[in-house]
C-alpha cells in the first residue's frame, strides 16, 4: 500500500507520562510459513494515513534464521512492538504480506479498534498470519488471525522495554473471542518488473 510507513518502537528506556498526550500501542505480529514481509496496517479512526507493524521483509539477503526474532519456535517466528502514539481512536484495518514480486492484501477491509488514552498502554492483541494455500510461490492465501497472547506477550515486551510498566495495561482483546480470517482471505497481486533496455 503505497504511502504506509511502519512505525518505529520505543527506546527500551521509555517511560510512560501522564503528563504527555500520547500513550502506548503494545501489540504482536507472528506467521508461519514461509518468510516474507507480514505486516498488520492500521490508521487513525477517520484518516487517509496508513501505518504498519512490520516483520520480515519483502525483499532481503540475509536467511531468517540470521534475523532475532522476540518470538522463535519451530514453525513459528514474531515480533512484539511497543508504540508510541498521540491519544485517539485508532483501528486495524487491513494487512499485507509481500514477497519478491507478489504482494497479498485482504479481500475487505475490516475494523479492530482501539483507543489510545495518554499516559496509558493498551495491548491490542496477536496477530498471526497462516499460510494456507499455494499454487505456486508467488500465489497464496492467508489466514490472518487476532487472539488474545498477553500472557506470553508480556514478559516478552518487558524484556525489551524494561522502563515500561505493564500493571495497569489496558487489555483490548481481553473478552474478545479470537477471530479467523479477517478481511476474508487474500487476493494476490504479481508484480513483474519492467526490463531496462541497456545500450552497449
Amino acid at each position: 500500500m503505497l504511502g504506509c510507513s511502519a512505525v518505529d518502537n520505543v527506546p527500551s528506556g521509555y517511560r510512560l507520562n501522564s503528563d504527555a498526550n500520547s500513550g502506548v500501542l503494545l501489540a504482536s505480529v507472528s506467521y508461519s510459513g514461509s518468510y516474507a514481509e507480514h505486516s498488520m496496517l492500521f490508521r487513525e479512526v477517520g484518516s487517509t494515513k496508513w501505518k504498519k507493524l512490520k516483520v520480515g521483509a519483502q525483499h532481503t539477503l540475509l536467511p531468517p534464521g540470521m534475523l532475532e526474532w522476540d518470538i522463535e519456535k519451530p514453525g513459528l517466528r514474531g515480533q512484539v512492538f511497543a508504540v508510541e502514539l498521540p491519544a485517539g481512536e485508532y483501528e486495524f484495518a487491513s494487512w499485507y504480506v509481500g514477497s519478491g514480486v507478489s504482494s497479498t492484501g485482504p479481500v475487505n477491509l475490516f475494523s479492530i479498534r482501539f483507543d489510545i488514552v495518554a499516559g496509558h498502554a493498551v495491548y491490542a492483541g496477536n496477530f498471526h498470519f497462516v499460510k494456507e494455500i499455494s499454487r505456486a510461490v508467488i500465489f497464496a492465501r492467508f489466514n490472518v488471525q487476532l487472539a488474545n497472547e498477553f500472557e506470553r506477550d508480556a514478559p516478552l515486551i518487558s524484556q525489551k522495554f524494561s522502563a515500561l510498566n505493564l500493571e495497569y495495561v489496558d487489555n483490548n482483546v481481553a473478552r474478545t473471542e479470537s477471530i479467523s480470517r479477517l478481511g476474508g482471505g487474500g487476493a494476490t497481486k504479481v508484480t513483474i518488473p519492467m526490463p531496462v533496455p541497456v545500450n552497449y
